[in-house]
């Protein structure tokens, strides 16, 4: 049983962070004390880029915690961003090429700003989001991918009316 620890708060005034893999993180605190394999992730993904920022370890416990990416020195900021890149790597959609349903799964056919993407869809009603007061649409597929359209409204006439039962 893991006993409560309290809540690190990081700053550039109590420790600094690395980046030691593609999503992984070291975080040293001024005391010595180092945190290895750590994994950073935003609370606010879709709404907040700079803020809430938690850091977990290999058993997804809290280790740390950044509360602003201002709040750090600027190689520790620069750390968290660059894992960001990749983890966060979201494709957006600029057209829908084909939706099919077949037996209660979506599949999608869709231009990507990385190229054509196939994927399914398990779920419409959990797995495909408006974001509230904005265009944005949220994506995820079978796979736990995520895609995004950026607005809704942007897309050519032939993908809206391909999306609209699905919105």
């Amino acid at each position: 049983m893991r006993c409560h620890m309290r809540r690190i708060y990081v700053d550039k005034y109590t420790g600094r962070i690395e980046k030691t893999d593609i999503y992984l993180i070291r975080l040293t605190m001024k005391d010595g004390t180092v945190y290895e394999d750590l994994e950073p992730r935003m609370l606010f993904p879709y709404t907040n880029h700079t803020m809430y920022i938690t850091l977990l370890d290999k058993d997804e416990h809290e280790i740390g915690f950044v509360r602003d990416l201002e709040e750090l020195d600027s190689d520790s900021k620069k750390a968290l961003e660059e894992c960001f890149k990749e983890y966060y790597m979201v494709p957006k959609i600029t057209s829908v090429i084909e939706v099919e349903d077949k037996f209660g799964t979506l599949k999608w056919t869709v231009d990507t700003d990385r190229g054509e993407i196939t994927f399914n869809i398990k779920n419409r009603h959990s797995d495909i989001k408006h974001l509230y007061g904005t265009p944005r649409i949220i994506v995820r597929d079978s796979n736990d991918n995520r895609y995004e359209i950026p607005d809704i409204d942007a897309l050519d006439a032939n993908s809206k009316r391909k999306l609209f039962s699905y919105l």
